[in-house]
């Protein structure tokens, strides 16, 4: 008799014992999906400013380069202009200008054997491009953990433990403003 009642006893207890259990991790799981797709859209947040940061900076050390070689040629350019006109080729180098754009040019080849503006210009190129992917797999990747996030809520019977405690279906990753998805003009 008392082994029928234990039988009875547990038939009732352990469907609410299993049924409690699904109930906490159903719940624990659509918390750590909420809190994922916070995560990866602080992730996106953080690729747009890495981008307004980073590109910045690089086309303003890209204009320092393109500026600071474009004078130190024109200057040997004029020098050379003003020296080869009516003199011998000795007297060049005592022109007025001369040397000092001629020395300048040579420190310049020293320091730097071919001239970096260009060189920093493809380093731009690419960073923008490397940019511009960080922040389309960012978005790619939040829009991947909403789908799923979202499946699981609308998956029965999730959606009863869903719906009980308010978890609403997230929205994929679309601009408002259409022009925050296009990178800074870089003015060189």
């Amino acid at each position: 008799m008392i082994l029928i009642i234990l039988g009875v006893i547990a038939a009732i207890v352990m469907p609410i014992v299993i049924a409690f259990f699904w109930i906490i991790g159903t719940y624990n799981t659509l918390q750590k999906a909420v809190q994922d797709i916070k995560e990866q859209w602080s992730n996106i947040l953080t690729e747009y400013q890495r981008r307004a940061d980073l590109l910045i900076n690089l086309a303003s050390t890209v204009k320092s380069f393109k500026k600071h070689e474009k004078e130190t040629l024109t200057e040997v350019i004029k020098a050379r202009a003003q020296g080869i006109t009516g003199t011998k080729p000795q007297q060049m180098a005592k022109l007025k200008g001369f040397e000092g754009a001629l020395s300048k040019l040579m420190v310049l080849i020293e320091k730097y054997p071919d001239l970096k503006a260009n060189e920093q210009h493809n380093t731009l190129m690419t960073e923008v491009r490397m940019t511009e992917d960080r922040i389309n797999v960012s978005r790619t990747d939040y829009n991947a953990i909403v789908g799923d996030y979202n499946t699981y809520v609308k998956t029965f019977p999730n959606s009863l433990v869903a719906n009980h405690f308010r978890f609403k279906l997230e929205k994929f990753f679309e601009l408002v403003d259409k022009s925050a998805d296009k990178a800074p003009r870089l003015e060189l």
